[in-house]
């Protein structure tokens, strides 16, 4: 099927619109939860209890690791905020901040597996799934957030 632009035309609009993204995005800081497990050097190990013979299981911990990533935020206009209920305390109040950002391929890959997401202070939580954006092929991802309460 012939197409209206040729390709020198399309990797002309797909460069501009890299260079909206470079000149708008911004930092955000993505934290990823990382279980590290020890494992005893021994060949009397058990991979089935996750032990050795006569010994306590394995450890292992959670650690935070936090990933810097170039991104375009975008804030609702209408952060609004009510008055909740949660059962023997009144008048609590929850955040609809909502935000929208927009990452490159190496971003998303850190974004999908995030646990929480820090942009000007504040702690988001991923709250959609990603849309593809881009005019001939996907150059970017849109991802909404809300905040975590």
């Amino acid at each position: 099927m012939a197409s209206l632009l040729t390709s020198a035309q399309k990797s002309a609009i797909q460069s501009a619109l890299s260079e909206v993204h470079d000149t708008f995005a911004r930092d955000i800081y993505v934290y990823i939860e990382k279980k590290v497990t020890t494992r005893p050097a021994n060949l009397n190990y058990n991979p089935l209890y996750g032990r050795t013979k006569d010994d306590s299981k394995l450890s292992s911990q959670t650690t935070l690791v936090k990933h810097t990533v170039q991104a375009r935020v975008s804030y609702s206009p209408n952060q609004g905020e009510s008055t909740i209920d949660a059962g023997a305390q009144f008048n609590l109040t929850a955040s609809h901040g909502k935000v929208r950002i927009k990452v490159d391929s190496d971003g998303y890959e850190k974004v999908k597996d995030s646990t929480r997401i820090e942009i000007d202070d504040n702690l988001f939580i991923v709250d959609t799934d990603a849309k593809n954006v881009g005019p001939f092929s996907t150059q970017y991802y849109t991802v909404f957030l809300k905040r975590e309460n």
